[in-house]
């Protein structure tokens, strides 16, 4: 059977990536003889141009897989295909499984497979093509006229019976190249823990407890998946486990440990929850090559965090964590929300103040979304806290609730102030040079061209992260800095991907210096056009002589201009630090 995959991912600021539930369950079809191709949809589609990439692949099944905030764009394709298509038409994924009656309701999908897909997906396409009745099968949803019907689910699968997950079925090429080299790894599934506003406090009651829907692949199994990649892939920089929380198991991790130091010298990175780790099993992971953790902060009002998101860690617990990544040399991400219920200005000042202390290498910020089927969902449900508002992303400014102790419109003024402190955090942190002028940022002089013309931001070209300062013409920065002796200027240049193909051209790139009396000079200039200039569309880095000033106080400027009109100029600077000595090997000034 010819079976078409449909993933959408739009609006979402996500780069292109890998999703394992879908290729897992490519990975079993595949193996039980059937042909599967995915149409992966980062971008809003007319319904003809969507139907005309469908009927290319001739499918018998087409099967979406949806979260609930992309939900929306799953119903609408489903909808255009329904109308001039007869293939069957399947639904899974997270938002099928927590809210089944609400899509079943739609009456647009013929099918929906609730809970783990791969078996369940393998057995309806049995079942079509060999013309059996497939009522019986387990997972499985559909109508008779006006009633819904289901089957009872089945456990939760052995994950070492399952094969190796298909990462042909996305474009593994792509994955790496905006990923910078980064191979994502599933060693479990589902979650300990309960969290009201996560959807593993949903899914496990479907599975009859934790110690049910949490469950470990063999380290055997996990290393000979390695094995294969570093193979297929001899350039990988790194890989990420994107378990839930990988450390769960200590028995498992020294495992792990040992197999995984033996075999590899690629460095990786894990989630973990405050609590799950000690300063030993974070040392051992660290001596196999852990380089970097993410942490589940999310507020720092322990009220918060006890009351409404079910997270019962004090904030000594989360500093001790952090503290001891620190002393290992372990890269820190500090993850947060705000706009939950029981929000206000002073609870996310609370988070700000916590997250000052833990001075993380990077922050991660999302607005809370309230998701179908957990206890928090009800909450904002039973309060009417929820507006029509439909989000696409929690990355995105869009939050859902309307909460009585802060506007939406205040909330996103925070929200952009914390954002912000995190990257000047970031630049601190991760100092580069004698002066990081990225971690003075707050010390600047800014001529900006337009309202947020000029800030912080981090932007990733080719797949490399960089934290940048965003000067989009026409509009300058400077600091007043005493450069030392044969200093020199470092820098990388780029616009915004998501101007590359933009109308307009590009803009100068001038850096210039003025002394106390002097007149000012431009000591250095660059034109760069990355949208007509191919070989520009990449990090170009830059070193600029600044000896002749060598011992002087001076303003040192960075400004961007543009040679004709352009909207479409999102010009950055990464990480402009300075540096004694000789011009650094490949730079240009």
């Amino acid at each position: 059977m010819r079976i078409l995959l449909i993933y959408p991912d739009i609006h979402t600021i996500q780069f292109y990536h890998f999703q394992h539930g879908l290729a897992w369950i490519s990975a079993t079809l595949k193996q039980g003889g059937h042909q599967v191709e995915l149409l992966y949809l980062n971008q809003e589609l007319s319904p003809e141009l969507a139907l005309e990439k469908v009927r290319s692949a001739k499918p018998d099944l087409i099967g979406f897989s949806s979260t609930t905030l992309q939900y929306q764009f799953a119903l609408r394709y489903a909808r255009a295909l329904k109308q001039t298509m007869k293939a069957l038409l399947v639904i899974g994924g997270i938002h099928a499984t927590i809210a089944p009656e609400a899509v079943m309701q739609d009456r647009v999908f013929d099918f929906l497979i609730r809970g783990e897909g791969e078996y369940p997906m393998l057995e309806l396409a049995d079942a079509l093509e060999q013309g059996k009745d497939w009522r019986g099968i387990q997972n499985l949803w559909w109508r008779e006229g006006e009633a819904i019907k289901s089957n009872p689910l089945r456990p939760p699968v052995d994950l070492d019976r399952l094969p190796f997950p298909d990462r042909g079925l996305f474009d593994e090429d792509r994955i790496l190249a905006e990923n910078y080299q980064q191979l994502p790894v599933m060693t479990s599934r589902g979650c300990l823990f309960s969290c009201s506003y996560c959807c593993n406090s949903a899914l496990k009651e479907l599975a009859g407890g934790e110690k049910k829907w949490h469950r470990r692949r063999s380290v055997e199994k996990v290393i000979e998946e390695l094995e294969l990649a570093h193979e297929r892939r001899p350039g990988l920089k790194s890989v990420i486990f994107v378990d839930e929380v990988f450390t769960t198991d200590r028995k498992w991790e020294r495992e792990f440990c040992e197999q995984y130091r033996e075999r590899f010298k690629t460095p990786f990175q894990i989630y973990v929850r405050v609590g799950t780790a000690d300063f030993e099993s974070l040392k051992r992971l660290r001596e196999s090559g852990l380089y970097s953790i993410q942490v589940g902060v999310e507020s720092g009002d322990e009220r918060i965090r006890r009351e409404v998101l079910n997270r019962k860690m004090s904030d000594e617990k989360i500093l001790e964590l952090f503290h001891w990544a620190d002393q290992l040399g372990i890269e820190t991400w500090s993850f947060n929300m705000v706009g939950m219920p029981g929000e206000t200005e002073q609870t996310i000042r609370k988070t700000i103040k916590l997250n000052e202390k833990l001075f993380p290498n990077h922050l991660h910020l999302a607005f809370y979304q309230p998701f179908p089927g957990t206890p928090l969902y009800e909450r904002c449900r039973a309060e009417g806290l929820m507006t029509e508002v439909e989000p696409t992303s929690i990355y995105l400014k869009q939050p859902k609730l309307n909460l009585p102790g802060i506007s939406q419109e205040r909330l996103k003024e925070v929200y952009d102030e914390f954002l912000s402190l995190g990257w000047l955090w970031e630049a601190q942190k991760g100092k580069q040079g004698y002066l990081d002028l990225s971690g003075i940022f707050d010390r600047a002089k800014i001529s900006a061209g337009g309202e947020k013309f000029v800030m912080l931001w981090l932007v990733r070209v080719k797949g490399e992260d960089r934290l940048s300062i965003l000067i989009h013409p026409p509009s300058a920065v400077s600091w007043k800095v005493k450069l030392k002796k044969g200093a020199r200027l470092r820098f990388g240049a780029s616009f915004s991907p998501d101007v590359w193909d933009q109308p307009g051209g590009g803009c100068d790139y001038l850096v210039k210096v003025k002394t106390r009396f002097g007149r000012e000079q431009t000591v250095f200039e660059k034109y760069l056009d990355p949208k007509h200039n191919l070989a520009e569309r990449r990090w170009n880095d830059f070193e600029v002589d600044l000896s002749g000033y060598g011992g002087k106080m001076v303003e040192l400027k960075l400004e961007t201009k543009t040679r004709n009109g352009n909207d479409y100029c999102a010009a950055f600077w990464s990480r402009p630090h300075l540096v004694e000595g000789g011009p650094e090997h490949g730079a240009s000034g």
